[in-house]
């Protein structure tokens, strides 16, 4: 019976996908459709149908009971179907019944410039935030004290690899906004905004400018040892040609999916320490594991916890700036929470950090029924009216930039909190509206001194 259910209910999602994602070709891969495919499909509804029938055999889901399971399997079931209906409700709104003229509009345009042929306004605040970047990626393992991945290189075990990362992340004695918002977001976000530019003239300077920016994510995004964020960086050029080029061949397709899969294997064999092709490719256990059912698992311990033996969150885990407004007393996330009472041990020694999910088990943990019933809808409408907000905009290198970024950093399986509060987006929105302001007041000086010089000459 849950195995029928689950089917229908994949098969309608996918119907109201395809009307919201302007396409679901695996070559024209976008926003909407990576998170039907990897953040709903592989990392949320897979397990929603092992763990119903009791085929997951996982150390972490094992310890569910029958009820938590249950509804578990209902919450993902809804959101495959009230999300994407959030989604069609902004493209109605739109005065559309669909996605796919717009997208196909918007693939069929040119990468155009911001302000001029070279946009060299651009590039002088662009480079200026580069720098700050740069500087940040190394204040970052500066307040670390050593780089990581050098333990990796000198052959550190895996229990010690794991406290570096928990302490590099959990543990940071730096400035987390220095660390979070100039490093470890803005720095992939300017390697393909400089990619952008890159592709557009070819020159010397913009390819050492890629170059840096490059190196600089590469680092930033290992700087705890995580393996998914440099596989998502990587990625990230894959869906920024199909923005730019309209779509990518089969072939550049499957190498972008074997260089994914390298690195994956990569990091599971020098700092998981995991090389048995068995336990790699188990669907319970290695990267299987990993994809189908530990990225789910918060998910059913949200529902077997809450409020069983927590109380429901509330807005308290949302910010302390949140908390104080309205009088509450803050919170750690739920992600937390529940690794904290799965692996105390881990959390207490600094080798376990959070057990993230799909944003409804932390909808769940804060407000219960209600946060299940509407986080699905508020989330698609938060999500489709982004992409569609890109989709309308100029296709500049910059945007071109922040959108490829975007299409694959949605906090699907992060958690809800990132959707209503988000200051890190807000953050790197704001710099780049400065940096186009800061490039329009630099056109115009320099127009008033060309003139001056001009009327200079004339006198």
């Amino acid at each position: 019976m849950f195995l029928l259910a689950s089917a229908l209910v994949l098969a309608v999602s996918a119907w109201l996908f395809s009307r919201v994602a302007g396409s679901l070709a695996p070559t024209r891969l976008n926003m909407i459709s990576w998170i039907f495919y990897f953040d709903l499909v592989m990392q949320s509804f897979v397990a929603s149908v092992l763990v119903i029938n009791g085929w997951d055999n996982h150390y972490v889901i094992s310890q569910v009971g029958a009820e938590a399971r249950f509804r578990g399997w209902l919450a993902v079931q809804y959101t495959m179907i009230a999300m994407p209906i959030g989604m069609l409700l902004v493209v109605f709104l739109s005065g559309r019944s669909t996605n796919a003229s717009l997208f196909e509009w918007y693939l069929s345009r040119p990468i155009e410039s911001m302000l001029s042929r070279r946009d060299s306004f651009m590039r002088l605040p662009l480079y200026a935030l580069s720098g700050v970047a740069l500087l940040s990626v190394a204040y970052t393992f500066a307040a670390i004290g050593s780089v990581p991945l050098a333990q990796v290189i000198a052959g550190g075990d895996a229990l010690a690899l794991a406290i570096t990362r928990v302490d590099a992340s959990m543990g940071f004695s730096g400035n987390v906004y220095v660390r979070n918002f100039l490093g470890y977001m803005l720095t992939p976000i300017l390697a393909y905004v400089s990619y952008g530019y890159f592709r557009q003239t070819g020159s010397i300077r913009d390819r050492l400018w890629f170059c840096a920016m490059l190196v600089g994510a590469f680092f930033i995004l290992t700087y705890d040892l995580s393996k998914a964020p440099i596989v998502v960086f990587a990625l990230g050029f894959l869906f920024f040609h199909v923005l730019a080029d309209g779509g990518v061949s089969r072939k550049l397709f499957f190498l972008f999916g074997v260089l994914a899969v390298l690195l994956v294997l990569a990091g599971y064999a020098f700092i998981g320490k995991v090389t048995d092709p068995i336990a790699l490719f188990s669907y319970n256990s290695g990267i299987g594991g990993r994809i189908f059912l530990s990225q789910a698992a918060g998910t059913y311990y949200a529902f077997e916890h809450f409020p069983a033996s927590r109380e429901f969150i509330g807005i308290a885990s949302m910010s302390g700036l949140l908390s104080d407004i309205f009088g509450v007393e803050s919170s750690e996330r739920s992600s937390r929470i529940i690794m904290t009472i799965f692996n105390p041990t881990g959390v207490e020694e600094g080798s376990a950090a959070v057990m993230n999910s799909l944003f409804i088990a932390e909808a769940w943990a804060n407000f219960g029924l209600l946060g299940v019933l509407v986080a699905p809808v508020y989330v698609g409408i938060f999500v489709q009216a982004a992409f569609m907000f890109f989709l309308k905009a100029r296709k500049t290198p910059i945007v071109l930039g922040m959108f490829t970024y975007l299409s694959l950093k949605m906090p699907i399986t992060g958690g809800f909190n990132d959707f209503v509060y988000a200051p890190g987006l807000m953050a790197i929105a704001f710099m780049f509206v400065t940096i186009y302001l800061m490039a329009v007041m630099l056109k115009a000086l320099s127009r008033k001194m060309r003139m001056a010089r001009i009327a200079a000459q004339g006198a």
